[in-house]
């Protein structure tokens, strides 16, 4: 049993990269093996030659790149286009049109642009698989006032899900932030006051946007009490009450989980087969549990949306074992007074497709 990690190229810190691009003549992932990648980036994309047999995991569960599509970045400098990444295949009942070009994976980096530019091109006899620039929106903030859990991201067709925002024990929680098309978006953080703190609304617990780091807790009362971050690139942090003797501003207690839902394209020149137990996932990440002492009341941050997972193979498809693209569950809230979970990530999406 091992997990291997490939490495990214033309890392840009600890949240993004080019896409990484593998070729290979036939691939099989063994029962207890991983295919990964060694942090987060702007997806993983993978051809192979013959067949393809995974008895294993592969996996970009907490590997969406903390990047936006609408501005330059990767090694070839590009913004992704306005109709987002997209890649044409011949099929045999597909109608559309699309030629080849290396601007269909702008943003990806110089390798997969290359790669892009050598597909067939395709006039009223293919199929467009596309990757939506922007994803599922993030879960709405809860108002101030009452207790009340987070609310679910938002999914989207073809795309990536949006992140989960925080709950509230009557403090204004944070929203999720959307999806794009190299990550789920990232979780809120939870908020929590009391009424005699007049339902506070300045402290911004919402998620950064683009796969960013997850919002953080914030909690402005109740020494035994404590809020969740929202999870993200990193996750949020979670917050005791400003008046405790705990930094309430950096507690490892309630942190939100670190990552988001990433992208796997994988392309398959012969068979595809997914035996029992053989998985693949770009799942989300889970929000922060709200903490406390005693019969108390707190509120938990929300997940990180789910990721996109494409599958194109020339031969026959077998899958008996699973794909998923779950968004992260939000954290456990209180149940002593009221809910206060955080919402959780919206799902993803999944395409498969035979090719010719």
């Amino acid at each position: 049993m091992a997990i291997y990690s490939l490495t990214v190229p033309n890392k840009n810190g600890s949240y993004d990269g080019d896409m990484v691009v593998k070729q290979y003549t036939s691939l099989t992932i063994g029962a207890g093996n991983t295919l990964t990648t060694d942090q987060p980036c702007r997806g993983l994309l993978i051809y192979v030659q013959g067949n393809c047999t995974i008895s294993g995991i592969l996996s970009m569960t907490a590997r969406g790149a903390a990047a936006n599509p609408t501005v330059s970045g990767a090694s070839d400098a590009n913004a992704v286009d306005a109709s987002g990444l997209r890649l044409p295949f011949a099929t045999l009942s597909g109608s559309d049109t699309l030629s080849a070009a290396a601007t269909l994976l702008n943003g990806c980096g110089t390798t997969a642009r290359t790669l892009a530019g050598l597909h067939r091109s395709i006039s009223s006899n293919g199929t467009i698989i596309t990757v939506p620039r922007s994803g599922g929106s993030g879960g709405a903030s809860v108002n101030p006032g009452g207790n009340s859990s987070g609310n679910t991201g938002g999914t989207a067709s073809n795309s990536t899900g949006g992140g989960g925002s925080g709950g509230s024990r009557n403090g204004q929680s944070g929203s999720g932030s959307a999806g794009t098309c190299f990550s789920g978006g990232s979780g809120g953080g939870a908020q929590h006051y009391s009424g005699s703190d007049g339902y506070n609304t300045s402290v911004n617990c919402a998620a950064t946007a683009n796969g960013g780091a997850g919002g953080a807790g914030y909690n402005g009362t109740g020494a035994n009490e404590g809020t969740g971050g929202g999870a993200g690139n990193p996750g949020g942090n979670g917050a005791y009450s400003a008046t405790s003797s705990a930094n309430y501003a950096n507690s490892t207690a309630g942190k939100g989980g670190d990552g988001t839902g990433g992208l796997i394209m994988l392309i398959v020149g012969g068979n595809l087969t997914i035996n029992s137990g053989g998985i693949i996932e770009a799942k989300g990440v889970g929000g922060g549990s709200g903490f406390g002492l005693g019969w108390t009341a707190w509120a938990a941050g929300g997940g990180s949306g789910g990721g996109r997972i494409i599958l194109a193979y020339r031969g026959t498809y077998t899958n008996n074992g699973s794909i998923t693209v779950a968004g992260g569950s939000g954290g456990a809230g209180s149940s002593a007074w009221s809910p206060s979970a955080g919402g959780a990530g919206g799902d993803g999406s999944i395409t498969t497709l035979q090719i010719l």
